[in-house]
């Protein structure tokens, strides 16, 4: 029988007569039995019957064919060629050759290519293993009668050759998807991912560490603890060349590098505004809009303001309300014509007049609202144009603003950062000073700044006024006075850290001023002249923002003039004196005579330089320039005065997981030696005399001259 075999299947040839000699049949059984051992799979082994007889072994062939091309043609060995001596190892390496081939297909551990070596006839006595896999596989077939005469040999005595089993396997497929594919590509693509991802992700913890912040310091705003600086223009600079002997505007533009390198954050101006007889009679002012003609210009202001913003520094205005200002009411308006709607607008003076009026005063309509409106009312006739005026006549007049509200409009236009609304305190008993104080503050919004003197606090005395500047007020200012001693300076500032101002953190900071321009000079009111910059340090070591009267740094003193004892109100604001070191000789102006004679050169005094020192470690510590530390739901101000005896004053600042810093200064006149071993042991100067700074300081016999302050860093 002759049957096509397809193509990409394995042909197998096994022999189906084995050798008739007793040694060949016990080889083959043998060797059934060493494959029965063997096999993966028991199933496919053969198992020959015990009574099976085989036909004598004359010749075979083992025919292997790959994709139907044979493979390797073997001579088919005879009876005689068997039964020689070696003719068993012969059998065996045909056997072995025929199988070689089958290397490159499925593997030799296979059941299916296992069970062809245990070939048997095709008949159907033939071995387990074919008639099993006969039934499960249709392709087993025996080789056509042409196939076999390929094999016959004329010299084997015209004997046919032994006839096999054709076991065809299918062959595996090689065209499997995946290896189409571009691996090397693949491996490249996946292998630079992964680095990438890897890179990406060790940047991002790189980053994160990069930018994460070194301290956790409670976040301020730029007037929270910073340092300001009070100036009276009159007395601060002339820069006019064939001046009037009067500061102006820009004086105090030629020494803002000064006020940078003295570590001031905000610059404050007194009285800038037009008056009689200026600046004599500074307070006697004629409004609130307009500057001073001996300052100078509009124009040299808005370089002013340009020169302090390019400096990071910010710009101040002092606003004498009282006497200027009478009342917050306006006086154009009688009281007996007040209605709600006059409330609303008075609630409402943000908005323009033009939008009041389209609000309160209907406008005249158009021709086609004219027409719709006969239409619909045809009994109502037109009015007459007379008619429409003498209506918007009697109709409630726009309200103008307030004069204040005018002035911080134009001023902020102007470029300025805040205002001191000096006089407050006069004005707090008004049914409208608390709507007054939110209309101011909302015109600011919350980057600029509202000052005012903690007399308008104690002088509140509804709830509404006391909560209009709790909560609209950004500084509250607290004049020290030092001239009677530590105690009383003890006092002054418990009095403050323990009142209502430390209650909530949400609460105005403390505008700590120690001198001022409706007070006498600090050197000419403490015992110690040199004690000025002590002072002036002490100030700076409160919780909240300090604020330096111009000259104090550098402990300038009253004018003691006598053509001018008629001019007392203005002895404490007599012109800077300036050191040829500070400005290239440069003094305070250019005439033989000021205004006011200028300030005697100050006392000399240990401490030159401190003031520009604390300034820089203020703003970087966070124990000085906190207002107070929130524990327990409760504000804690982080200010203990430890010890005010004998003119010696100790004031500590801490804060947590933090070091303390210690302020110890000598007010009185002698040199004193304190034993402050029971306060602390010792720390390292930051701030004070040449010859102390940056060594270690031990508190117990600690000698402390007159006039002089240190401030000292403890250990943790």
């Amino acid at each position: 029988m002759n049957i096509q075999k397809p193509e990409g299947l394995l042909s197998v040839v096994l022999p189906t007569e084995l050798a008739s000699s007793p040694s060949s049949r016990q080889l083959i059984i043998n060797q059934d039995q060493q494959d029965e051992e063997a096999s993966d799979c028991p199933l496919l082994t053969p198992s020959p019957p015990g009574a099976q007889t085989s036909s004598a072994l004359e010749s075979g062939a083992i025919f292997v064919s790959l994709e139907g091309n044979p493979v390797e043609s073997i001579p088919p060995p005879t009876l005689d060629n068997i039964n020689k001596e070696d003719g068993l190892n012969e059998f065996m390496n045909i056997v072995n050759s025929s199988s070689k081939v089958l290397n490159d297909e499925p593997s030799s551990r296979d059941p299916m290519v296992e069970s062809t070596s245990s070939g048997s006839s095709s008949d159907t006595n033939g071995p387990v293993c074919a008639q099993l896999l006969t039934q499960l596989n249709t392709a087993y077939q025996h080789l056509a009668p042409d196939a076999q005469a390929l094999f016959y040999n004329q010299e084997n005595g015209g004997k046919p050759p032994l006839v096999g089993i054709q076991l065809v396997v299918p062959k595996p497929s090689k065209d499997y998807r995946f290896m189409k594919w571009n691996w090397p590509l693949i491996r490249k693509t996946c292998f630079w991912s992964l680095m990438s991802l890897l890179a990406g992700c060790t940047a991002l913890v790189i980053g994160v560490i990069a930018t994460m912040p070194r301290k956790c310091d409670p976040t301020v705003q730029w007037w929270q603890g910073s340092v300001f600086y009070e100036i009276f223009p009159a007395s601060f600079q002339d820069s006019s060349k064939g001046g009037d002997g009067i500061g102006d505007i820009r004086g105090i533009t030629m020494r803002l590098d000064y006020l940078k390198e003295l570590g001031i954050r905000g610059i404050r101006l007194n009285s800038i505004f037009p008056a009689v007889h200026y600046p004599e009679y500074y307070s006697n002012i004629d409004n609130l809009t307009d500057l001073n003609e001996h300052l100078g210009t509009l124009d040299d202001f808005a370089i002013l303001v340009r020169e302090v913003h390019r400096r990071n520094m910010s710009l101040l205005l002092d606003l004498p309300l009282y006497p200027f200002i009478k009342t917050l009411f306006e006086d154009d308006i009688p009281e007996n014509k007040s209605n709600k709607t006059n409330k609303a607008l008075r609630e409402r003076r943000d908005v323009t007049d033009d939008t009041l009026l389209q609000k309160v005063v209907p406008t005249t309509p158009s021709s086609s609202i004219q027409a719709i409106q006969q239409a619909m009312f045809p009994t109502a006739p037109p009015l007459e144009q007379s008619q429409q005026q003498a209506l918007l006549s009697n109709a409630v007049k726009p309200m103008t603003e307030d004069p204040i509200t005018t002035a911080i409009r134009i001023w902020l236009q102007r470029g300025v950062d805040g205002f001191y609304l000096k006089g407050l305190e006069h004005y707090v008993d008004e049914e409208s000073f608390a709507s007054n104080v939110r209309h101011w503050k909302s015109i600011l919004g919350p980057e600029r700044i509202l000052i005012c003197h903690v007399d308008a606090l104690n002088a509140a005395k509804s709830v509404a006024a006391k909560n209009s500047i709790l909560n609209r007020v950004d500084l509250v200012d607290v004049t020290l006075r030092i001239a009677n001693g530590t105690k009383e300076i003890k006092r002054q500032i418990e009095d403050i850290t323990r009142g209502l101002l430390f209650e909530k953190p949400g609460y105005p900071w403390i505008h700590w001023s120690i001198g001022g321009v409706d007070f006498a000079r600090i050197a000419s009111t403490v015992n110690v002249k040199n004690a000025t910059m002590a002072t002036t340090l002490l100030g700076m070591m409160l919780p909240g923002t300090p604020s330096i009267f111009y000259g104090d740094e550098i402990g300038i003193v009253d004018c003691e003039c006598e053509d001018h004892k008629d001019l007392a109100h203005v002895h404490n604001v007599p012109p800077m004196y300036w050191d040829k070191n500070n400005e290239s000789g440069i003094k305070f102006t250019s005439l033989p005579t000021a205004w006011l004679p200028e300030a005697t050169k100050p006392l000399e005094t240990s401490l030159i330089g401190t003031i520009a020192a604390m300034a820089h470690l203020r703003s970087q510590t966070t124990p000085i320039y906190v207002k107070a530390v929130l524990k327990q739901n409760q504000v804690l101000a982080n200010c203990d005065i430890r010890y005010a005896e004998d003119e010696i004053i100790v004031i500590e600042r801490w804060y947590p997981r933090r070091n303390s810093y210690v302020f110890v200064a000598n007010l009185g006149n002698e040199t004193q030696t304190k034993d402050l071993s029971f306060l602390y042991y010792g720390g390292h100067v930051v701030v004070g005399p040449t010859y102390r700074m940056n060594r270690e300081v031990y508190l117990k016999q600690l000698v402390i001259p007159p006039g002089e302050a240190l401030i000292i860093k403890l250990d943790k």
